[in-house]
């Protein structure tokens, strides 16, 4: 009687879960469907809501379903200038977006059987449990490593993260694929639009995500607005020499950095 009791009290648990992220989710959009950079030259636009990107920054992270994914693709090495506007309502959105290297599949979305969100064991039980792959060990196909999720301990509310990499999959009728994209940086300076202007990158694939830092909360002001967001690429190839010395200067900085730790643990 006592475990059915408890099997109970963990359903009911589930069920206030499951309203609560309905409530402050609202409409949910459709799983992940890029907006290709490269084909829209680009520039590329889409209705926001005022929290999905301040929401990955929760210890709990976010909900992929509130956010817009922007991709593109770079032939060569490149400095690159990415800004992010509202001129719907700047101020009523907070333009937020933060870049990553590498691309999650097609239709990816939180809480997969194959990268749960919040994992359990089987009935009657049903206790928390670690995650199968964010488990700070796992590689996807690219090798990139699956950041640690503390799935055994804490509840999340998605699996987007606006200030690390993370991990998706889509489900086996869309291709069963799981991918981790990696964080680069991330703007959010200001109250109005963001520019991250002269970034050097490698040749490569990118993932850009966007969206709303507004507000934080569950009041339907937070939730409910959709505001237009625009995201603006451009991309100027750097010559072999000056690459090389740009990513030179990157370890130079972080021999440096070494060097100073260094001393100062002494």
């Amino acid at each position: 009687m006592r475990t059915k009791g408890k099997s109970s009290f963990r359903a009911v648990i589930a069920a206030v879960i499951a309203v609560g992220a309905m409530t402050w989710a609202g409409t949910a959009a459709a799983h992940v469907e890029y907006i290709d950079l490269n084909l829209s030259g680009g520039i590329g636009s889409n209705d926001m809501k005022r929290y999905g990107w301040i929401a990955g920054t929760n210890p709990s992270l976010g909900d992929s379903h509130n956010v817009s994914f922007f991709k593109f693709h770079l032939n060569q090495d490149s400095s690159v200038n990415i800004t992010m506007t509202s001129t719907q309502n700047e101020l009523g959105l907070n333009p937020a977006f933060t870049l990553y290297a590498g691309l999650m599949g097609d239709l990816a979305h939180d809480d997969t059987a194959f990268d749960p969100l919040n994992p359990v064991d089987g009935p009657p039980s049903f206790n928390k449990i670690a995650s199968p792959v964010d488990d700070g060990v796992t590689t996807d196909a690219l090798g990139r490593v699956s950041p640690f999720r503390d799935t055994a301990n804490s509840d999340f509310e998605g699996q987007f993260n606006a200030l690390g990499s993370w991990s998706m999959a889509s489900d086996p009728e869309d291709g069963g694929v799981w991918r981790v994209i990696e964080y680069l940086t991330h703007k959010n300076d200001t109250a109005g639009n963001e520019s991250l202007l002269d970034y050097f990158l490698p040749a490569g694939d990118y993932t850009i995500i966007a969206s709303g830092a507004a507000c934080n909360t569950t009041a339907l002001s937070c939730t409910s607005p959709l505001i237009t967001g625009i995201v603006s690429l451009n991309a100027s190839p750097v010559p072999v020499p000056a690459a090389m010395y740009l990513f030179g200067t990157g370890l130079a900085g972080l021999a440096g950095l070494a060097r100073r730790q260094q001393k100062a643990d002494l």
